[in-house]
């Protein structure tokens, strides 16, 4: 299904994380000027943290998810699993940014981080996104993208690294 226009701002948001989850895990294809070992990793992941995931947790729910529910049950029960990845995300960063952090755990934190970010984007990706075109009103995901425009669209980017 062709992505709604009023959701493409929010899909822009979400290729910036996906780039950063696969930056973020373990074993995966190298990228130019891409932070490759464990300390730059983490100096990449704090400062994606607060500049990118977090806000957009955040705008997700301040913006997204009070106007999308009570639409549709199974809408409301895929809120509920999303609010609880960004609990488990905002965690995950919250460690890493301790800055007395064990550094026994970081690569396997920072792969679960990715993981996790990769998977929850795909949920609203393939998922959340494809149910709301079904279940909308076209004037309704409008408004969500205009919204989400005027607080700050492509605010979150970090930079993406070039592929090697």
């Amino acid at each position: 299904m062709k992505r709604h226009p009023g959701l493409v701002p929010l899909s822009h948001d979400h290729r910036q994380i996906l780039f950063t989850a696969q930056l973020l895990k373990y074993g995966v294809t190298r990228y130019k000027d891409a932070p490759t070992s464990v300390p730059e990793k983490l100096a990449y992941a704090r400062q994606a943290a607060t500049t990118q995931i977090l806000p957009h947790i955040e705008r997700e729910e301040l913006l997204l998810f009070p106007a999308i529910t009570t639409y549709d049950s199974e809408v409301d029960a895929l809120i509920g699993t999303l609010q609880a990845e960004h609990r488990r995300i905002a965690a995950l960063c919250t460690v890493l940014a301790d800055e007395q952090h064990d550094p026994a755990l970081i690569e396997a934190q920072l792969d679960e981080l990715g993981i996790l970010l990769e998977t929850h984007v795909r949920t609203e990706e393939r998922h959340l996104f494809q149910r709301l075109q079904q279940v909308l009103p076209d004037q309704a995901i409008t408004a969500i993208g205009e919204r989400w425009r005027a607080d700050g669209d492509g605010a979150i980017c970090v930079g993406l690294p070039s592929k090697a």
